[in-house]
């Protein structure tokens, strides 16, 4: 009788599984599809994917998501905010005034937050995305350590997948422009949404990166880099990135009942035309991430365009979820 109910165990375990599997699998072909719907007619790229694993659970245009690099702007200011901490260039409570125009880089970069009435300290002007700010701190941070700490977050890297895929570009030159610009994700500094999404799993998992797995492909998660930040560090962007979503530039992306946790951000593009490219990305619930995702968009604004498309992507993500149960 025991071999019978072994048997009949590790039958009913092979059945849970694929039941399992295929409620995952189900779960994927809808999200994609809600995806395949909202994207229509519009230029750019959608990345979803557990920030724990690796694993894509959606993507949306793959060659632009992991082939294509585009200046990052206000997503870039996580990396600079993370290497200003880490350098003990400033501290949590230390604050600037917001002038509104930043004096390296003039009117075109002028602050799009409501006029301050207060000095913001690095969390306040990550949520609120201050230009000012982040240009200040720029001149604070020699050219050659904020390299080195995009290419901590992986920017210059073609390890997104563990392929040899593009990696985009950092190169900043040693005048204050030049590192003003850089601190705002613009001009020679570009990289691919894979690349981007990346950088902010890093936060969501406390360090621990993990290479993208395409959808369809069975392995186990590899392991791409460690982002070491101090646990203050982690607390300082992981709060500001919480309030960027709650109260500030990133509400477009709140979901009902789950703490959205991000950063937008929009970008000159490079051919000289005028348009901006929008960004938006962030991980969910805040607490105890789960899924992560990147909108870029070739044409429009991070607040305006990517953040609501990124709210009504976690939305169908979390209502998904909940039916499956």
């Amino acid at each position: 009788m025991a071999p019978r109910l072994s048997r009949l165990g590790r039958s009913l375990a092979i059945l849970l599984a694929t039941l399992v599997s295929g409620s995952e699998l189900q779960g994927a072909e809808s999200l994609q599809s809600f995806l395949d719907h909202l994207l229509q007619g519009k230029q750019g790229a959608v990345i979803v994917s557990n920030p724990r694993t690796g694993q894509i659970l959606s993507i949306w245009n793959p060659e632009t998501a992991l082939q294509e690099a585009y200046p990052p702007g206000s997503t870039a200011k996580l990396v600079v905010s993370a290497a200003a901490l880490e350098e003990g260039v400033i501290t949590p409570s230390e604050t600037i005034m917001c002038r509104r125009i930043p004096r390296l880089l003039g009117e075109s970069y002028r602050c799009s937050h409501p006029p301050p009435d207060q000095p913001y300290d690095l969390g306040a002007a990550l949520a609120n995305s201050c230009n000012y700010f982040f240009s200040e701190l720029s001149t604070r941070l020699p050219a050659s350590v904020l390299a080195h700490w995009y290419a901590v977050f992986g920017f210059g890297s073609a390890n997104a997948t563990g392929e040899d895929t593009p990696s985009g570009q950092v190169r900043i030159g040693d005048e204050a422009k030049g590192k003003a610009l850089a601190a705002l994700g613009e001009q020679r500094v570009t990289a691919t949404p894979a690349q981007v999404l990346l950088a902010y799993s890093a936060i969501a998992t406390q360090g621990r990166v993990f290479r993208l797995i395409k959808p369809g492909q069975r392995q186990p998660p590899s392991l791409a880099r460690v982002v070491p930040l101090r646990k203050r560090t982690l607390v300082v962007l992981g709060d500001a990135l919480r309030e960027c979503v709650q109260n500030g530039l990133c509400h477009g992306a709140v979901v009902r009942g789950v703490t959205v946790a991000g950063k937008t951000g929009t970008a000159a593009a490079l051919d000289g035309s005028g348009t901006t490219h929008a960004w938006f990305v962030g991980y969910a619930p805040a607490d105890s991430p789960e899924v992560a995702v990147v909108v870029f968009l070739k044409h429009g604004t991070g607040a305006g365009n990517a953040a609501p498309l990124a709210g009504q992507i976690l939305g169908q993500y979390f209502a998904q979820k909940s039916r499956l149960r």
